[in-house]
């Protein structure tokens, strides 16, 4: 129950550099303890001192206070940082006592703490170690500082935060000290890690807590700022899910909450522990005169409230590294960026070319060398589960297409040259047809002009065919291959149409067929499509999209279509988004939904985008919307379902050089509408028409087989799901090849409450 603040007596100090909390039961009575450190700053050396309150209340009352107690040998003469944590390191049955403070002093800060061995009820401890340095100190200045103790992998875990001071906007970074012992010398230490979005410009302290708040046996990190602008101060909270020993939480970071009713308009530092799903937070008040130390407990706010129906966004504590221009989950559950010069001339007259593959979801990226400007390739899986990318940038300003085609390897990591294309390609589009071969259709050429002569890469012959002409399809035009082996333009591109409406075409012929009812086909630049689940159902919807304008921005479209591919095939309208997007991503999900994110209702205008995404539900043909996002995904944004059922958001690049590293992560509302079923395939190989002998638990009701997405500039010709016919027992394949393209392809079970299992691979021959 949230109470108010309460002042700890006796508070002796008119100037403090930090404090420290931490609770425990210290007398085996049952009822939580309170351990509070104070920082005082007179004039002369600092001093630490601490005391025990007896009996927290759920209102931050105390029942009784010990004396305060100095902590012996305390140095600094200006500190910038405390924490204090409790933990049995030695198994005696008692708590041990970890103090922390930053020290400041003319040159670069440094870090120290010390443990006092098994702290008694009345504050005395048995004995100190002395004083240990945490190698590599982050900050030449710092705001505020905290610690807690966990346990990770089976062994007590010291956890460290503090506030770096440059001269822009201050970072808060983490690390962990591994297998802490009783003597102070831990296992291990991990790197520093920077909390994202870190909150202030400057900061007056900040605080930490670790506890498990979502019942996965993995522990939350709570961090706390205290943000001084030029009015009164505020304390804000963000939650890092699913700390482990890498350093990271890996599960990813919520958005920042305040706490409210702050206290102090000047503060000189707080600190954080938690209790029974609560916080309990000291913070120095500065006053003019005596300062005072104020207790708080209230409830912590997750944000799981209303994540079964809007489900939750979550940035990662570590980055794309690269903006990421492209980006393809690979059958290995790896995912694979690239951006070749990534819209920087520079780079492309330097030979920067760049790649990048995220062992999904560990920390850390693999680097392996790009051979070639891999810029605006145009990109497809082959039948064998490697990535053809052919085209990219031979120059800059104006725009020569390449001619180069190249293979990524899953396996090896590694891009191999493959016979070049007749034609360059500067944003084509690539798309898998159902006999395993590769079209490649349109992009600019060496003369800056469209290469109009499709092409097709037989990875047999290893050779590329010219195919019959169409007409000028437009660069990135979205394609989908239907079940009859002819292709699906919806109307959308990267730019202008080339005055190509929505059409069916036939690549054995070159026909054009047009399919009507498209509204304003000549503003459906960067706008996104989807074949609607299940693809037996032959329907596509397009989303959104804008004008075209290279001279100034163009406004978007909130309108959607539908157009049924089937007996007479013409679009309908759709129900309308909620907001104008353009550069938008849609992404299938198991459930059979699209999850529709990132974009803008002007072009490259990140202030006119939405703070949120939205799930179009195609059953009852209605949106729902999500939780607030936070990054606004433009230009070069990219969008992937992962096997965990998760979406993986990256990129923005709406100004040449300007790279948006972050990485945002979408937890769909299914994850949070009940328990997962399970999904176990015999084998990982089946052919057309087999049948697939699966151990299935959770009520499933439906099996979907989906294909990896691979996706640029709004455009994804990969992603498709399939429905499984359950026999018994097992599963039947599809038996039709331009229904399922032949690849690799994710397998989920889904239950009545369309919650879906983790996604299985499986390789479709």
């Amino acid at each position: 129950m949230a109470g108010g603040y309460v002042g700890i007596p006796d508070w002796f100090a008119w100037e403090n550099q930090d404090c420290g909390i931490a609770v425990a039961d210290l007398t085996g009575d049952g009822r939580s303890d309170v351990v509070v450190l104070m920082v005082d700053n007179p004039v002369g050396q600092n001093a630490g001192q601490y005391r025990i309150g007896r009996t927290l209340g759920g209102a931050g009352e105390v029942a009784s206070w010990t004396a305060w107690r100095p902590i012996p040998d305390w140095f600094g003469w200006e500190n910038q940082g405390a924490g204090i944590a409790l933990a049995d390191l030695d198994g005696s049955g008692q708590p041990d006592l970890i103090v922390f403070v930053v020290d400041n002093p003319p040159q670069q800060n440094q870090g120290y703490y010390r443990i006092g061995r098994n702290l008694r009820a009345d504050g005395s401890v048995a004995s100190w170690t002395p004083w240990i340095a945490v190698p590599d100190w982050y900050g030449w200045e710092n705001q505020g500082a905290d610690i807690a103790v966990t346990r990770l992998d089976g062994e007590p875990t010291l956890v460290l935060l503090t506030v770096d001071n440059p001269g822009g906007q201050n970072t808060g970074q983490f690390r962990l000290g591994k297998g802490l012992r009783v003597d102070g010398s831990v296992r291990a230490w991990t790197p520093w890690v920077g909390v994202p979005d870190w909150w202030g410009w400057d900061n007056q302290g900040a605080g930490i807590a670790v506890t498990d708040l979502d019942g996965d046996g993995r522990p939350e990190l709570i961090v706390l700022a205290v943000d001084n602008p030029n009015e009164q101060n505020a304390g804000v909270y963000s939650i890092g899910w699913g700390l482990d020993g890498s350093g990271h939480c890996v599960d990813g970071w919520g958005v920042w909450s305040h706490v409210d009713d702050w206290w102090g308009w000047d503060n000189q530092g707080a600190a954080l522990d938690v209790v029974g799903g609560e916080l309990v937070l000291l913070a120095v008040d500065n006053p003019t005169g005596r300062n005072s130390g104020l207790l708080r407990v209230f409830a912590v706010e997750t944000q799981l409230e209303h994540a079964a129906h809007m489900g939750v966004w979550r940035l990662l504590d570590f980055d794309t590294e690269i903006n990421p221009v492209h980006a393809a989950l690979l059958h290995t559950g790896d995912v694979l960026f690239f951006a070749g010069s990534g819209n920087d001339a520079d780079k492309h007259a330097a030979h920067i070319f760049r790649t990048r593959v995220w062992h999904y979801p560990r920390p850390g990226l693999a680097a392996p060398s790009t051979p070639i400007d891999l810029f605006c390739v145009g990109q497809s899986f082959l039948a064998d589960g490697r990535l053809l990318a052919a085209g990219g940038t031979e120059r800059y300003d104006p725009f020569y297409g390449l001619t180069d085609a190249l293979i990524f390897d899953p396996g090896t990591l590694a891009w191999t040259a493959i016979s070049d294309m007749d034609f360059g390609r500067w944003y084509p589009t690539l798309v898998t047809m159902g006999d395993g071969t590769v079209l490649a259709v349109s992009g600019l050429g060496a003369d800056n002009q469209l290469s109009v002569v499709p092409e097709s890469f037989d990875p047999a012959t290893g050779r590329w065919t010219r195919r019959p002409v169409p007409g000028p399809i437009p660069m990135y035009a979205h394609l989908v291959l239907l079940a009859d082996g002819r292709l699906f333009y919806s109307g959308a591109q990267y730019g202008g149409n080339n005055g190509v409406r929505a059409s069916i075409w036939d690549p054995a012929t070159g026909a054009l067929t047009e399919v009507p009812g498209l509204a304003e086909p000549g503003s459906r630049n960067q706008a996104a499509s989807v074949l609607l689940p299940p693809a037996q159902s032959q329907q596509v919807m397009i989303f959104g999209g804008g004008g075209y304008d290279m001279h100034s921005p163009a406004p978007a479209l909130a309108d959607t279509r539908i157009a049924d591919l089937t007996a007479a095939p013409a679009y309908r309208p759709g129900p309308p988004m909620d907001h104008a997007r353009m550069h938008v991503s849609a992404v299938l999900l198991p459930d059979r939904t699209v999850l529709v994110t990132g974009g803008s209702g002007m072009e490259e205008m990140a202030h006119d985008a939405p703070d949120h995404a939205q799930i179009y539900h195609p059953a009852a043909g209605n949106w729902t919307h999500t939780a607030k996002s936070r990054v606004p995904r433009l230009y070069h944004s990219v969008a992937l379902l992962t096997p965990d059922g998760k979406v993986i958001t990256a990129g923005s690049n709406p100004v040449r050089k300007s790279e948006e590293l972050r990485i945002e992560v979408f937890w769909p509302p299914y994850l949070f509408a009940g328990r997962r079923p399970t999904l176990t395939l015999s084998r990982d190989q089946a052919r057309y028409g087999d049948l697939l002998a699966v151990t299935m638990t959770g009520g499933v009701r439906r099996v979907e087989l989906m294909r990896p997405g691979a996706c640029t500039h709004s455009c994804d010709t990969e992603q498709r799901l399939v429905a499984l016919e359950i026999v018994g027992g097992a599963l039947r394949m599809p038996t039709n090849p331009n229904l399922a393209p032949p690849g690799w392809y994710q397998v989920f079970a889904v239950s009545a409450a369309g919650v879906p299992s983790v996604g299985r691979w499986l390789h479709l021959t």
